[in-house]
């Protein structure tokens, strides 16, 4: 009986955490969409989330820390996603099968996408220069760990993927930069292009670069 008690209390704890949390992501979104982020203070967030300051600061540095984790919570699950795409749909055979083929989408990219507009307001903020360097940082960091997670489990029997001339951590990096440029840029326009659109002009400024060092590395 004993033996029960501290782990039923830190399950409590536990679940009082992840509310106050989620209580203040909250109220830092909708104060995003009402006067922007750089207008927000850390006051305006506590009252918003009927919580005190000291409380805040039991769990966050400041607001970007807050910023921060809504992100990593919002594309957790698109990662995810992503990964359980078969692996044989990434092969180099099947990218160059149809070079010529502009049209046909990619699943992955749509779905980065169809994110992305679904979360246009929060995406803006992210990426549009509002957020300090730490931020822009940070979003690098977390788009190149996913592509080398996802990419990096795929091809690890795929020594071809892995050329000399290009590091899988350089085509990551090579990959989050045109990513989140293109996504700043389409979220910025008014009309935006659908995200089908904007995920063929993405495809086919970034997918041809990759079918060539592919193709040139199968035939060294």
């Amino acid at each position: 009986m004993s033996d029960k008690l501290p782990a039923q209390k830190e399950k409590k704890v536990d679940r009082r955490v992840q509310r106050t949390r989620h209580a203040l992501r909250v109220a830092l979104v909708e104060l995003i969409r009402e006067k922007g982020y750089d207008a927000i203070s850390v006051e305006e967030i506590t009252q918003r989330a009927n919580l005190g300051r000291a409380t805040f600061y039991l769990h966050y540095k400041d607001k970007d820390d807050i910023l921060l984790e809504e992100f990593s919570e919002k594309v957790s699950d698109q990662v995810r996603l992503i990964s359980e795409i078969p692996a044989t749909f990434w092969a180099p055979e099947q990218i160059s099968q149809n070079p010529g083929d502009r049209n046909t989408l990619i699943p992955a990219m749509l779905l980065i996408f169809k994110h992305a507009a679904e979360n246009a307001e929060f995406y803006r903020v992210m990426l549009r220069g509002q957020s300090s360097k730490r931020i822009a940082d940070r979003i690098n960091e977390i788009v190149v760990t996913s592509y080398n997670e996802v990419f990096g489990v795929k091809f690890k029997n795929k020594p071809a993927l892995i050329y000399q001339e290009v590091p899988m951590d350089l085509l990551a990096v090579y990959f989050s930069g045109a990513l989140l440029s293109c996504l700043a840029w389409w979220l910025e326009q008014a009309p935006a292009p659908s995200p089908e659109t904007m995920t063929l002009i993405f495809q086919n400024l970034y997918i041809p670069g990759v079918q060539k060092v592919v193709n040139e590395s199968k035939v060294r």
